[in-house]
């Protein structure tokens, strides 16, 4: 039996950390769509598992995005306004 999209990515986000590009370009779909799959999937793992965020962190100055809720990717630092930031890794634990 084929698994759909978001079991596929589900069953991804167990094994090991992804960034939000990692997905979208190994399903080649745009990050809004990878986004709205991610919000259905940590809806559906709760409350045994939880989709897990591991904070992006500024390059310029160090600010490091604490207790991170959203699935996408900021667009710069609110310290310093850098955007040059490294990517939020996500994992299901």
């Amino acid at each position: 039996m084929e698994q759909t999209r978001r079991q596929e990515i589900r069953a991804l986000l167990c094994e090991r950390y992804w960034t939000l590009d990692e997905l979208a370009t190994r399903y080649l779909l745009p990050r809004r769509v990878i986004v709205n799959d991610l919000e259905h999937i940590a809806r559906s793992v709760a409350p045994r598992q939880r989709l897990t965020i591991l904070a992006p962190v500024c390059g310029a100055c160090g600010f490091r995005f604490k207790d991170r809720t959203r699935f996408s990717d900021p667009s710069r630092c609110p310290r310093c306004k850098n955007e040059h930031l490294g990517p939020q890794r996500l994992r299901i634990r």
